[in-house]
């Protein structure tokens, strides 16, 4: 019984171990910002989402048809950037975008790999371009 503990404790401590470090590995020193969406009543959805830039357009990528969900109706959003709040329209650009996923992987190295390899992309994945309100 004794060993059963033992064993279930260290298997808690791995996956203690492996939550933190992915939490260290995508936050600790990147550039994370916060999108805010309108919900109905006044109230804002946040997500801590990466962000690449390219000109005057700023990317986000999103993860699913649940996430991408909440840009219907309202596409003007607000991003928390650096502790200055922007507004911007967003526009879900469906299809493979090389361009995008190279600046992610330039800006955020390491941890985009990691990122990518817990959670390929698919057609799912639909980057959001975000333009200055």
């Amino acid at each position: 019984m004794r060993r059963i503990g033992i064993v279930l404790a260290v298997i808690a401590a791995l996956g203690l171990a492996v939550v933190l470090g992915h939490l260290a590995l995508i936050e600790v020193g990147r550039e994370v910002v916060t999108l805010r969406t309108p919900l109905a009543e006044g109230e804002w959805r946040e997500t801590r989402l990466w962000i690449v830039d390219d000109g005057d357009v700023a990317w986000l990528h999103s993860a699913g048809p649940d996430w991408l969900a909440q840009f219907e109706g309202e596409p003007v959003v607000e991003v928390d950037r650096g502790g200055g709040v922007g507004r911007y329209r967003a526009t879900l650009v469906p299809g493979p975008h090389e361009r995008v996923d190279a600046l992610l992987r330039e800006k955020y190295g390491v941890a985009d790999r990691w990122v990518r390899l817990l959670a390929p992309c698919t057609e799912d994945v639909v980057p959001v371009r975000l333009e200055r309100e």
